[in-house]
């Protein structure tokens, strides 16, 4: 690894967007684009002072290709969307055809190939030919699959492994509260759950995830969703408003992933608006010889989504050409240096 710093850019600079800026300035690391969607009321403002920071010099702009071409970062920090769809395609493959790694915060891409193969194989050839590296992480990454993989290896035998989490909807900005169903009525949300057209939970996506990291075989997959509804009026900071009693303030997904080794993955994961003195926490039980259990309290999950992006990006700049999930990638670790890999890329492994 030579001295010279890491060059990124941000690409969406909603709420993880500009947290992941500030942090980013804060270890020193030159952000030298911001990249947004055409028609955005940011295009032309200084990025950092969006952020609440000096300024940068880095005005956001909306055509990506030209920013890409004329900046040329050597990693991309993409906190636009969840899914793998077709405009998050693009946004990937953009940022790959301008010879840039990607490290993404969509949950779906932590794991794509079960719910989006198809784009997800198209995503993994592409990224080989131009030779850089994409990579979904986040907090899921760490505290999802990077420790509970650690805490199964210390069993004999297992027989499951759960999780429960809550997660606070107001930490993510108003795009993550209204995919939570924050303020829907209990009727609107089971009609919208009763549709056919639901997309893969986090939770399922991250128990791929798992069973990768752990060594086990996926196999049938099981979802089971139920709202939470305010007991009170709740003030909601993400949508700047009150939530009236008997509205949601989010939901809960169950997720169980049976495995052909008879191992039972599941998790589950909470998202709503906090009332006062709740607090985000993980716990994990594994359930064999021994019995384990991990539990992490008050766990700050935006600042450990977006530092976990941060300290993958030596990680990602090193890893083998492709799509490479967090399974293949070496032991999340703090990264004292955020520098750039020398010419000649390294094998993740």
């Amino acid at each position: 690894m030579t001295d010279s710093a890491t060059r990124v850019a941000i690409y969406g600079p909603g709420a993880m967007g500009l947290h992941i800026t500030r942090l980013l300035y804060e270890r020193g690391v030159p952000i030298v684009a911001a990249i947004t969607r055409p028609g955005s009321d940011k295009v032309g403002k200084d990025l950092g002072t969006l952020a609440g920071l000096p300024p940068l010099g880095v005005p956001v702009r909306c055509d990506a290709e030209e920013t890409l071409a004329e900046t040329a970062p050597d990693a991309v920090a993409v906190a636009v969307d969840t899914y793998l769809n077709q405009a998050m395609y693009d946004i990937y493959a953009t940022i790959v055809r301008a010879g840039a790694n990607v490290l993404t915060l969509a949950e779906e891409m932590l794991y794509p190939f079960p719910t989006s193969g198809a784009r997800a194989r198209r995503l993994d050839e592409l990224a080989k030919r131009h030779g850089v590296t994409v990579t979904g992480t986040g907090h899921q990454d760490g505290y999802w699959v990077g420790l509970v993989s650690v805490l199964a290896g210390s069993a004999q035998t297992l027989h499951t492994v759960e999780g429960e989490l809550s997660w606070n909807v107001d930490d993510f900005g108003p795009a993550v509260a209204r995919q939570q169903h924050v303020d829907s009525t209990v009727a609107e949300f089971g009609e919208w759950l009763a549709g056919a057209a639901r997309k893969p939970t986090f939770g399922r996506t991250a128990l791929h995830a798992l069973a990768a990291a752990i060594g086990l075989t996926p196999g049938r997959p099981e979802t089971r969703t139920t709202p939470f509804v305010a007991a009170r009026t709740i003030p909601c900071a993400a949508l700047g408003k009150d939530i009236a009693q008997g509205r949601l303030l989010g939901y809960t997904d169950t997720d169980i992933l049976h495995t052909e080794e008879g191992v039972d993955l599941v998790i589950s994961s909470t998202g709503k608006v906090y009332e006062a003195g709740e607090a985000d926490f993980n716990e994990w039980r594994a359930t064999g010889r021994p019995t384990l259990r991990l539990r992490n309290d008050r766990v700050m999950t935006r600042d450990t989504t977006c530092t976990t992006l941060i300290n993958r990006i030596p990680d990602v700049v090193r890893a083998e050409p492709g799509l490479v999930t967090v399974d293949r990638l070496p032991q999340l670790r703090y990264q004292a240096s955020l520098g750039k890999a020398s010419p000649g890329r390294a094998s993740a492994g």
